[in-house]
């Protein structure tokens, strides 16, 4: 009897033994474990020498691509960054190690946040089943404030060397793909994190198709208003401007250069209707436009409210929009766009070289040698005289009356310029965006009954 009842007590222990191990090697329930994820209320998520590391246990994502169509783009302002959350659940019994594999750009970084297990407890977070339902914790976080205040919460787990979260069984939370990319246009941005053991095989690819904008664009970049006369004395153009990562905003748009006597008029920008941008965004590929303007431009060949007239020949005028802030105390000069507005303006004077087109071509020609050109001008205006403008006139063009001119035929009078580039006073194309080169013309202007400047832009190219 006592040989039976000690055989009984030795099995019983035996079973003890077993049972009381298990618990310690695979549910965690007697090992000291290492802190990794906590929340503030210090509610810690420890990492444990029995977290699953060669099992097949993986979160499980609501979504691991945004947006869900593969397609279409999270819209990013230019230097502003953005962020994505891809929230997961741990529905194993083991906890289980996480950790970031590799990412495809320096720009982004990767966070780990989860959410605390009172939270769990007191919101509708699983189905009728009892499986936790990430539909249903993604509508509780999108009430007002939730998430924020959650944030406040919990410290995120930063992944970026050899950081190795543990999550427990029923964890939730979401993985932040963050970042700050300076790339315009579309970008995929990748985080491949490995669960269990990196190179075990069990991985997951977070994807973010962001398209980076800037602040604001404008269209058309470049209105051409054609010919201004005493026939067609007023041109109207319109540009408009957006943005696609703003629902509003406050800008100015001014002259690059104004001239005293500027003929061009900016009008009061327009705010466009929803059905107006909707509308526009097909020019745009279907990116969204959330704010825009029309901003109206008059173009007038008189000078509006005074005597003088626009220069006569081909033109062209730099504008520039700019957002602003503090009631357009404060401009953000990133958002700086310029656009242009170029036209010809015709009357009494006329180039004669058809070639020309209203403007003189130096051509290409050796740096060290220079150029040299002729040019006619022509009226049928009587008793008018013509005489350069040498303040306007740009520093690198030597203007000359040629010997002998005017001349007046049949009711008409010419004048014959010569206009030269002295050897190494340009290298490269002119006119283009510097100060020096800018403008690239030379001015005159009339005497007598008819006071005109004219303006005659002069193009080529100095090589080496």
């Amino acid at each position: 009897m006592k040989s039976s009842q000690g055989i009984i007590a030795v099995f019983l222990f035996v079973i003890m033994v077993f049972g009381l191990t298990f618990a310690m090697n695979y549910l965690g329930g007697f090992n000291e474990p290492k802190t990794q994820v906590q929340n503030k209320d210090n509610s810690t998520q420890k990492s444990s020498d029995t977290a699953d590391e060669g099992s097949n246990q993986e979160l499980t994502f609501l979504q691991k691509v945004y947006p869900a169509d593969g397609i279409s783009a999270l819209e990013n302002e230019y230097k502003m960054g953005g962020m994505q959350d891809y929230l997961f659940a741990h529905e194993g019994l083991l906890p289980l190690k996480i950790g970031l594999d590799s990412k495809n750009c320096t720009c982004t970084s990767v966070l780990v946040f989860q959410l605390p297990t009172e939270w769990l407890k007191n919101n509708s977070t699983k189905d009728a089943m009892g499986n936790i339902n990430l539909l249903k914790i993604e509508e509780a976080l999108a009430k007002a404030d939730v998430k924020a205040t959650l944030e406040k919460q919990i410290i995120p787990v930063a992944l970026e060397k050899n950081e190795q979260p543990v999550l427990n069984g029923g964890a939730v939370g979401w993985i932040r793909l963050q970042w700050k990319t300076e790339k315009m246009g579309p970008n995929r941005l990748t985080a491949n994190m490995w669960m269990g053991k990196k190179g075990g095989g069990n991985e997951s690819r977070l994807e973010a198709l962001v398209n980076v904008q800037p602040a604001l664009f404008v269209n058309p970049v470049e209105s051409a208003i054609d010919v201004l006369s005493p026939l067609v004395s007023e041109k109207k153009v319109a540009f408009k401007c957006y943005s696609s990562t703003r629902k509003s905003f406050d800008f100015i748009v001014k002259m690059t250069r104004p001239r005293p006597d500027e003929t061009i008029i900016i009008g009061k920008p327009v705010p466009l209707t929803n059905e107006e941008l909707k509308n526009d965004e097909k020019q745009f590929g279907g990116a969204p436009l959330l704010c825009g303007y029309m901003v109206p431009i008059t173009a007038s060949y008189t000078v509006p409210g005074g005597k003088d007239l626009m220069e006569l020949g081909p033109f062209s005028r730099q504008i520039e929009f700019i957002i602003t802030k503090n009631n357009q105390k404060d401009l953000e000069s990133e958002t700086r766009v310029e656009a242009r507005i170029t036209g010809k303006v015709e009357g009494e004077f006329r180039i004669l070289d058809a070639e020309q087109r209203g403007r003189l071509s130096m051509g290409v020609f050796q740096r060290g040698l220079g150029a040299k050109k002729e040019l006619k001008i022509e009226t049928d205006l009587p008793g008018i005289d013509l005489e350069l403008d040498m303040p306007k006139t740009t520093a690198y063009l030597k203007v000359k009356l040629v010997s002998g001119w005017p001349q007046d035929v049949s009711g008409r009078r010419t004048w014959k310029y010569s206009i030269e580039i002295a050897p190494n006073s340009v290298s490269g194309p002119f006119p283009r965006d510097d100060e020096f080169f800018r403008d690239s013309s030379f001015y005159l202007k009339s005497q007598g009954n008819a006071s005109r400047s004219i303006r005659v832009p002069v193009e080529g190219r100095a090589d080496n």
